[in-house]
């Protein structure tokens, strides 16, 4: 989808939320909303402070990405007019928090 002029995002969550509820689970939806998400947690590792708060588990498969930011806008419509950047980043950051010693 292209940007609108003056958008600071390409897409909202709303669009992202289509993609990841695919009516028919057509693989080029569920592609792109798994490749989306896993993208935007690889980006959010990259950034060192976000990765000093985020912990994802390796073992998480990109299904497990998708399953996790659906739930998260289930419980959060109002988030679905935000950019799906940072409703993504949200959900992961609420999911997969680090647990360090004297952290909160």
């Amino acid at each position: 989808m292209p940007a609108n002029a003056g958008s600071s995002h390409l897409f909202n969550a709303d669009v992202l939320s289509k993609f990841c509820n695919s009516p028919h689970g057509a693989p080029y939806d569920d592609g792109i909303c798994a490749g989306y998400i896993t993208a935007i947690a690889d980006a959010l590792l990259q950034e060192p402070e976000t990765a000093k708060r985020l912990c994802v588990p390796r073992n998480l498969s990109t299904s497990d990405f998708s399953k996790l930011v659906t739930r998260h806008l289930a419980r959060h419509p109002d988030d679905k007019r935000q950019p799906a950047f940072g409703v993504v980043r949200t959900a992961l950051l609420s999911a997969f928090p680090c647990q360090r010693p004297g952290s909160q």
